[in-house]
């Protein structure tokens, strides 16, 4: 597994396969989301990171970033919708930049580690970006 070959990462690939194991990363060919992480500990992948042009490093990413948001509060949610309607940003931004963030340098880690990777690496770096700032009409810092 890709995250387990990254350096720092081998704690998350071993939650990940033990949430694979116990039968919480399913997968949902009719969800519109790249991938879903629910309040109750499982991760749903949509078909976009199967899709032709996928990689297993985005797929990898995917799983990092969902994984990220199982860990966060469940509260938060609410308070970066509640957030975003008070200051009229979007409601989801607070909410989903640390996921972003910790897919990013995720990517990061994983090129420095495997140069023979860094091209794709790159290009699944350009993807997370640029999809966090269509998305939130932000940069991701």
């Amino acid at each position: 597994m890709l995250v387990r070959r990254t350096p720092g990462y081998s704690g998350i690939a071993q939650e990940l396969a033990q949430l694979l194991a116990d039968g919480n990363i399913c997968y949902h060919a009719g969800l519109e989301d790249r991938a879903h992480a629910g309040l109750l500990g499982t991760i749903t992948l949509g078909a976009e990171p199967f899709a032709p042009e996928g990689t297993v490093l985005g797929l990898a990413e995917t799983l990092v970033h969902e994984r990220f948001h199982l860990h966060q509060n469940p509260l938060l949610k609410t308070a970066s919708f509640w957030t975003g309607i008070v200051t009229r940003a979007d409601p989801m931004i607070a909410y989903e930049r640390p996921a972003y963030q910790a897919a990013a340098q995720f990517l990061e880690v994983y090129r420095a580690a495997h140069p023979a990777g860094a091209d794709e690496a790159d290009a699944e770096l350009v993807a997370v970006r640029d999809t966090f700032e269509s998305s939130y009409g932000e940069a991701l810092s």
